[in-house]
């Protein structure tokens, strides 16, 4: 059953200023307005979302994503075409609007609850509840103009997500707030799918995008070139450039994870192989490398699971760092648990991480002496998305004095790995 169904809508915007209203009432040339050229936001544009869904739009700026979402929610009227929306809606398009600066954050609370189509005995039983959530309690009675854009963000997340609806339309809610206010959206974001809201997401980070949508829409120009699986329509908007085959059917995107350490590295990283390269959900996956030492330095050895260019929801894996003591040649092996992750491309990589400050091995980009990647993938149907957690057993065999540099690239394998486990 459909919630929202647009249908060959177009929406135009005319480019230039306008005369004043006062202008406009002034008759000649003084008071009419400028021929502006005309803009398409949107051009005939078809998209249907159905109940329970979640659909990502997604598209370069200018595109069209938030013209598209305004159309949805009501708050603009398409040029031509037809919109039919079944159910409550709603909007998160820009978190803060509908409040009124002059009001505290308790009256606002009535007042934008208002524009969502909420009673006030509905907001003020709901209302320390929303409070909660935003961790604004001691601001409620202080004027809203004097809260930061992330409060803002805050309580207005909080308010249009405590009440139920039959489709909620987010445009870049988690690009503001601090990453404990995101990880609270996302998972309230969650929860009201999983109660059977549709969700219309837009977002410009395409990762997100494949963790929240079970499917998407690219938008070029005001034109929907795209419709399918998140997965499938973020990795074409990523471009074709960015896409390695693990064979046809597993393609992963590959974008810039690591900057190296400039200057003569000490470590390398080489011969990394997999055991086996395909693996059901559910799997585990055996992997080895070498590690040549030239001279001792202070790193910690990690291993981490990447899918679409970004860490998959799990912290690094830690592995036997003491190897970086001792200048030498070692071969490293390491056993994952099962990993419960979705059918996909993905990738596995290790890297020495220079032990400066321990934060740095959670962060997104981080640099490093050396690194290595491989490919691999999980079989299966394709349009689901990853998984999460994983753990690992690491083994160690010291395999004498360094040797000849060897070639850093990753080789995929069934080699063998050696049998002495260490803690990890």
């Amino acid at each position: 059953m459909l919630v929202a169904r647009v249908e060959n809508v177009t929406k135009r915007y005319r480019l230039g200023s306008e005369r004043s209203n006062w202008r406009s009432l002034i008759p000649g040339s003084f008071g009419e307005r400028s021929s502006g050229e005309w803009f398409e936001a949107l051009r005939g544009v078809t998209v249907e979302v159905a109940r329970g869904e979640s659909l990502g739009v997604i598209g370069s700026n200018g595109a069209g994503k938030s013209t598209l979402l305004k159309v949805l929610g009501g708050i603009v009227e398409p040029t031509s075409g037809t919109v039919d929306v079944h159910g409550r809606v709603a909007s998160v398009i820009e978190l803060g609007v509908g409040f009124n600066p002059e009001l505290t954050g308790d009256e606002n609370l009535e007042f934008a609850g208002a524009l969502i189509g909420a009673r006030p005995s509905e907001v003020r039983r709901r209302r320390d509840e929303i409070v909660e959530f935003a961790e604004l309690e001691a601001f409620m009675d202080t004027p809203l103009k004097r809260y930061s854009t992330g409060m803002r963000a805050r309580l207005g997340f909080a308010l249009v997500t405590s009440f139920h609806a039959d489709l909620l339309i987010l445009d870049e809610v988690l690009s503001v707030g601090d990453w404990a206010f995101q990880r609270r959206c996302l998972e309230r974001i969650r929860t009201l799918h999983r109660e059977g809201a549709a969700i219309v997401f837009v977002s410009h980070n395409p990762w997100l995008t494949t963790q929240i949508c079970d499917r998407a829409v690219l938008l070029e120009d005001g034109v929907v070139t795209a419709d399918g699986d998140a997965v499938s329509v973020v990795e074409r908007y990523i471009g074709e450039g960015t896409v390695l085959d693990t064979e046809k059917d597993a393609a992963f995107s590959v974008l810039p994870l690591i900057d190296e350490v400039p200057g003569d590295s000490p470590v390398r990283i080489s011969e990394l192989a997999l055991d086996p390269v395909a693996i059901e959900p559910h799997g585990r996956i055996r992997f080895r490398f070498r590690i040549e030492v030239e001279r001792p330095v202070e790193a910690q050895l990690v291993m981490s699971l990447y899918t679409l260019g970004r860490a998959v929801f799990a912290d690094p894996a830690i592995g036997p760092s003491e190897v970086f003591s001792t200048a030498g040649s070692y071969e490293i092996s390491g056993l994952t648990d099962r990993l419960p992750f979705s059918p996909g491309g993905y990738k596995l990589r290790v890297a020495a991480i220079p032990a400066v400050d321990p934060e740095d091995l959670f962060q997104e980009y981080l640099g490093a002496y050396d690194a290595a990647t491989v490919p691999f993938k999980v079989l299966g149907d394709l349009g689901s998305r990853p998984g999460l957690q994983w753990h690992t057993e690491w083994f160690v065999d010291d395999v004498g004095p360094v040797t000849a540099r060897t070639s850093r690239d990753g080789v995929a394998s069934g080699a063998s790995c050696g049998e002495h486990p260490v803690a990890g």
